[in-house]
């Protein structure tokens, strides 16, 4: 049963966004040192490359609770049954996602 599917597929997808960040933050911290080097303030008043350099940590994560609990698992037993209307809502939206992928 599809029940956190969705909630799952909001999860991946904040976590891709803040992977997107990390390497968009990477790519800045090397142009930074390719226009400006190393050793050169930053245009904010900031060590420059320095200080870029030290926020591609863990630490400036945006969703690192996510990252970190993606291994977690709820217990079967503690997960509470679907209600015959649930059920019916999510068998309906799978049998809609699988007719489009069979149409292309």
């Amino acid at each position: 049963e599809p029940r956190f599917h969705q909630p799952h597929q909001l999860l991946i997808a904040l976590m891709d966004i803040d992977s997107l960040i990390t390497k968009w933050r990477y790519n800045h911290v090397m142009l930074v040192q390719r226009m400006l080097g190393s050793s050169q303030l930053g245009t904010g008043g900031s060590s420059g490359y320095q200080y870029l350099r030290s926020t591609l940590s863990e630490r400036y994560k945006v969703f690192i609770d996510l990252f970190n609990m993606s291994t977690f698992l709820v217990p079967r037993n503690l997960i509470p049954p679907l209600t015959p209307q649930m059920r019916t809502t999510l068998r309906t939206h799978n049998l809609d996602v699988e007719e489009k992928i069979q149409r292309g």
